[in-house]
């Protein structure tokens, strides 16, 4: 895997020129046993990105010592090197997962966690110098996952910016995963997915609507105002004119908050009712169901739903 640039980055202790006792006269540091190498260069990175740049280094570090199994990543370590957002209950920051073929030995390595192909795999891309997995095998090799997980990550494949995938694309490729595990949990969620969304909150968000029972709202539709700006509602039900955004509290310079506070108001100068969700609100699923249901009753005058019904999907 000569895309790892080995040579320049990483030095292996096998080969005898850095040694544990060795490598900080070197001006190199510890990556994983046996690889030393230069690590990323975080500053001014926030928490997140930071992660991220360390976790590839440190995959980087793994791989380099697996050159000759043919291995790729695997499962979360794909996603995560890939960029696709996980829940916090499928990421794992502290492992390398890596897929090595059929009759190779599996590494046994501290920090890794390795898995045995039962099938010929291809690598899809080379993300960050390493090999990857298509996103669907990958999504596939989420043990563990809930239907709700899958969704969320599935909505990561085709977001509005910069998608990885198409919907199409998706279903495609699982028609040629016949026969692994995973697959009839990916098709039975396969309808749920919705191209466009923005973030793993926004599609937790909507399956909390969908699953209370209420109609399928639009995911980013664009709206116009009177005022001659547009802009895009996280979910909204057009024709009632209700819009639900999940507010991540990103967005908490005095700046952004004018701007929010403008867009708000434009929007509901032409009539917009706008509901807010924020993380604690996930928490209590029947409230923003509530708080929806109310606002579209009152547009629409009508029951939406069987009352204290909790939809399965």
């Amino acid at each position: 895997m000569t895309s790892l640039d080995r040579a320049a980055d990483i030095k292996l202790a096998a080969p005898g020129s850095v040694t544990c006792r060795t490598f900080t006269r070197s001006g190199l540091k510890r990556l994983a046993r046996g690889v030393y190498g230069q690590p990323p260069d975080t500053t001014g990175l926030n928490d997140h990105q930071r992660q991220k740049a360390e976790y590839i280094w440190f995959v980087k570090a793994v791989m380099s010592t697996c050159e000759d199994k043919g291995a790729v990543l695997y499962g979360p370590s794909g996603m995560q090197v890939s960029g696709v957002a996980l829940p916090k209950e499928l990421e794992d920051w502290e492992h390398c997962h890596i897929l090595v073929p059929d009759g190779k030995s599996r590494p046994r390595r501290e920090g890794v966690i390795s898995h045995n192909a039962r099938r010929a795999f291809k690598v899809w891309r080379i993300v960050h110098g390493l090999p990857i997995l298509h996103p669907v095998e990958l999504w596939l090799q989420l043990r563990g996952a809930t239907d709700d997980q899958m969704i969320e990550v599935g909505d990561g494949f085709i977001r509005r910016q910069h998608p990885l995938l198409t919907l199409d694309e998706i279903k495609e490729h699982l028609s040629k995963c016949a026969g692994l595990t995973g697959v009839p949990q990916a098709q039975r969620v396969l309808k749920y997915l919705v191209p466009g969304t923005d973030s793993l909150m926004e599609t937790r968000t909507r399956m909390i609507l969908i699953r209370g029972g209420l109609p399928w709202p639009e995911v980013n539709p664009t709206v116009y105002t009177s005022a001659g700006t547009d802009y895009l509602v996280d979910m909204a039900y057009p024709a009632e004119k209700v819009g639900v955004e999940y507010d991540g509290g990103w967005h908490g310079t005095e700046a952004q908050m004018r701007s929010d506070a403008f867009r708000r108001r434009l929007l509901q100068d032409d009539g917009w009712l706008l509901i807010p969700v924020t993380a604690p609100d996930l928490e209590k699923k029947e409230q923003i169901v509530r708080s929806v249901e109310t606002a579209l009753l009152m547009r629409r005058g009508v029951p939406l739903r069987n009352q204290g019904v909790w939809a399965p999907i």
